[in-house]
């Protein structure tokens, strides 16, 4: 092979490999080119001279390499572009990308400690050697301890004890802002605005530490300032303070800034805490209700602890009307024993999720001549054109004319509720002479509603307990079960 084709083959696979590594199709293509370039080789191989062989076996012939296919649109005069990092410009237009803050919180604990020596070397003691230092400076990328190289600095021993204050307040906030953005939206959101003005005052306090020993800049200052003025900017957040270079932070503030990074370093650790706990308490919540969902009728020993994980996790902050939840709640609703008193936050769910029913669109009307159930059909019997009271949760537009369809009821007079509210408000509809039974829906009803029952006993009225939900059969099996035999008694002496 001459040169010159060695040296075309290059600069060819060179042009080609980003579209091979980008495209399965083209990947494809050059093995076939391969294989096609092997079977036309083979061509020109010396006939062999050993005995002859017996014909193959046409089952087990080897099929012809497929063909080669070129892309239509494939082209080497524009190969992909490759991926470029992010360049923001720093406080003086120049362009910057701008590190990992945990590179940032090492660097800066590094130069605090080197700060250190120097401050204890101005003050004429015997400062350690700063060979680990170095070592462990070499190890992180653009990690410069410029403060132990020669240098036009100041000697005041106070100078750089508060340099090294500032780079350790530097520290502690890069590394605030990196847990920041591991945490949960609804978790960060308590926090964030908080913690960008801290990270906004530490690159300030930095950037004073640093002009005090007249040294004109630090990367990592610089670096923790493009950090916080992107976060804050992509927050929506405006941060009025410590952004300019004339809205200055003495050095020696340092101590007090420290102490308050401190503070929200706890706060944030006990955010990370809740948000490992929601995250683990979610994946444990969801596989119970699939599990339930996939045999409802052992489903209830597991209430307990689905109303304790639905606690959890609404505590660590998952919305209650979280959608997740609320489609792998509906499929077991019905099997929540009557027994089970929920928490207060997983009777926001529930609340949510009566809600979201309340408002969700009417099913298309059934067409079939299926007959109603035995039971439907009794209990019609004895409510036709009549009303009845439904107490508890939100009216749903879909199931109340579901009930009164179903039961031929003139009417079904849904009373809504809301927590803690009194029950004297129930007692004019329950009073209404035309009123035939009150059905009490206690999943969606506080437990004091429960003193309902002596309104109806006042006024004569059948009450029923609803377990369930607001299917028709439910209801007429829960009617005929609980008040079936006073129905009918009532409906002979009328």
């Amino acid at each position: 092979m001459t040169d010159e084709l060695a040296e075309a083959l290059v600069a060819l696979f060179e042009r080609l490999g980003p579209y091979v590594r980008s495209d399965p199709h083209l990947r494809d293509a050059v093995h076939g080119l391969g294989r096609a370039i092997a079977t036309w080789a083979d061509q020109f191989a010396p006939a062999p001279t050993t005995h002859v062989v017996e014909q193959a076996d046409p089952a087990g012939a080897v099929l012809p390499p497929p063909p080669v296919v070129i892309p239509a649109d494939f082209s080497l005069a524009r190969p992909p572009a490759p991926i470029r990092p992010l360049v923001f410009a720093d406080d003086e237009g120049r362009g910057l990308v701008p590190v990992d803050l945990p590179v940032i919180a090492r660097r800066c604990h590094l130069k605090a400690e080197a700060a250190r020596v120097v401050a204890a070397r101005k003050r004429g003691g015997t400062a350690p050697a700063p060979d680990d230092l170095v070592r462990l400076a070499n190890e992180l990328p653009d990690c410069d301890l410029w403060m132990l190289h020669p240098g036009d600095y100041v000697d005041a021993p106070k100078a750089w004890e508060d340099l090294g204050g500032a780079f350790a307040v530097g520290a502690e906030a890069a590394n605030l802002l990196a847990i920041l953005q591991t945490l949960p939206d609804a978790l960060a959101e308590r926090h964030r605005e908080r913690v960008l003005y801290a990270g906004a005052e530490a690159q300030a306090l930095m950037w004073a530490g640093v002009l005090d020993v007249h040294r004109r800049v630090d990367n990592d200052q610089v670096h923790l300032f493009v950090h916080v003025r992107e976060f804050a900017r992509n927050s929506q957040i405006y941060i009025n303070r410590y952004l300019k270079k004339e809205d200055r932070v003495s050095a020696d503030q340092w101590p007090d800034l420290l102490s308050r990074l401190a503070v929200l370093r706890d706060a944030l650790a006990e955010a990370r805490g809740k948000a490992r706990t929601r995250d683990k308490g979610l994946t444990n919540l969801k596989y119970k209700l699939r599990k339930m969902a996939e045999a409802p009728a052992s489903a209830a020993p597991e209430w307990p602890r689905v109303l304790e994980l639905l606690e959890g996790v609404v505590s660590a902050g998952v919305p209650a009307s979280n959608a997740d939840i609320r489609e792998l709640l509906l499929p077991v609703l019905d099997t929540l024993p009557e027994d089970q008193e929920p928490g207060p936050n997983a009777e926001r769910v529930f609340s949510a999720v009566n809600e979201y029913l309340a408002t969700r669109p009417a099913p298309a009307d059934d067409t079939g001549t299926e007959k109603p159930a035995a039971e439907i059909c009794a209990v019609a019997e004895l409510l036709r054109g009549r009303q009845a009271v439904l107490i508890g949760g939100v009216e749903r537009n879909a199931a109340r004319r579901s009930i009164e369809q179903a039961f031929g009821l003139n009417e079904l007079n849904w009373v809504s509720t809301r927590p803690h509210e009194s029950v004297t408000i129930f007692e004019p509809a329950v009073a209404r002479p035309e009123v035939a039974v009150v059905l009490l829906a206690i999943r969606w009803a506080s437990h004091s509603y429960g003193d309902v029952k002596a309104y109806c006993e006042k006024y004569g009225k059948p009450m029923v307990y609803l377990t369930g939900g607001y299917n028709p059969n439910q209801i007429a099996h829960q009617i005929l079960a609980q008040v079936g035999d006073r129905l009918r008694s009532l409906d002979r002496a009328g």
